[in-house]
């Protein structure tokens, strides 16, 4: 063992001494002030590993506060010393965030500062794997629009996890159209210009509530050649009717040429009118990402004010719920 592992061993000795006796706030900030020694010292490297290891100690005793605490302090010299965005360092989080999902009202100051940091190394919105990861996670706690905004930025796999995820909402919540859940994903998809993303998400989706609800959402076989990408065509029961208006929609993408004079720009704009009224409260943001996926697919220039990511990064309202949402309780617009 070198010189300066054997010194993180002793500190992290004394650290588990002070744990055991209960001694969690005189631990955490020994941790602290040996992390900042190390990092005056120049020694970042050091500081991280030895912050790493004291998060972990602490999360054995379920102190969390400390750990979220801890968890910032790395990666703001992650930040400060440009440490930069490999799999080794983003692993250390990745650990972290897993045992600190156990503490909801901690984790998002550990994740945000996470992507700032591969924001600031990789520009853009950031590393795509730590979105999706940071999405599954908050998935699994029940944490819906939060997970949404991360999986529509994420990697190959995040938007069948998307699609996944707004099916399970739509039967949790068990309210109103399930469309304006497929929604979410797709339209949003669609406006960022990722058509396959789009149909990933759909047949995610679809396939998991023709799976549990065969009787309301069923695969029409006699026109499965038009699916195309998007998979079997299927027919929604009411009150699911914004279901239907999703899939012709991307079928109706799939067929266009990019012309705004073509049969498919007639088509588009015949279900905008018949359909965008049916989502209520949203539906200023749903014809602003209409208006988007008007200029992609089908040659038709509109003029905005508001950027594609602005947008994108809004939130809908979240979906219906019982008791009803009313203007009092919606969000802003679509997250």
């Amino acid at each position: 063992m070198s010189a300066a592992n054997s010194r993180i061993e002793r500190f992290l000795n004394n650290l588990r001494e002070n744990l055991t006796d209960g001694n969690y706030y005189e631990g955490h900030q020994e941790l602290r002030a040996i992390a900042s020694r190390f990092v005056k010292q120049k020694k970042p490297l050091r500081a991280i590993e030895f912050l790493y290891l004291g998060a972990l100690e602490l999360c054995q005793y379920n102190q969390y506060g400390s750990v979220a605490d801890l968890s910032s302090f790395m990666i703001n010299i992650y930040i400060d010393e440009k440490i930069p965005v490999t799999l080794e360092n983003k692993e250390r989080i990745y650990e972290i965030l897993e045992k600190l999902s156990k503490a909801t009202e901690y984790y998002p100051r550990v994740y945000e500062s996470a992507i700032q940091w591969t924001i600031g190394e990789m520009g853009g919105v950031g590393d795509s794997q730590m979105h999706h990861f940071v999405g599954c996670v908050l998935r699994n706690k029940g944490r819906y629009q939060e997970s949404e905004m991360h999986f529509l930025v994420g990697t190959a796999e995040s938007p069948s996890a998307l699609g996944l995820m707004l099916a399970e909402w739509a039967i949790k919540t068990d309210g109103g159209d399930y469309g304006l859940f497929v929604a979410r994903g797709v339209l949003k998809y669609l406006a960022l210009g990722w058509y396959e993303a789009a149909c990933f998400c759909w047949r995610a989706f679809i396939t998991r509530l023709s799976t549990v609800m065969p009787d309301k959402f069923a695969e029409r076989s006699e026109n499965a050649s038009l699916g195309s990408k998007i998979g079997p065509v299927y027919y929604a029961a009411a009150p699911h009717v914004l279901v239907n208006f999703i899939q012709l929609l991307l079928l109706t993408v799939e067929r266009s040429d990019g012309s705004p004079g073509s049969n498919a720009v007639r088509i588009f704009d015949s279900l905008r009118q018949k359909y965008t009224g049916l989502f209520g409260v949203n539906s200023d943001t749903v014809n602003k990402l209409l208006d988007m996926i008007a200029e992609k697919y089908f040659g038709v220039v509109v003029q905005r004010q508001q950027s594609i990511f602005d947008l994108v990064n809004s939130l809908f309202a979240a979906p219906p719920s019982r008791p009803a949402i009313t203007s009092n309780n919606v969000d802003e617009d679509m997250d």
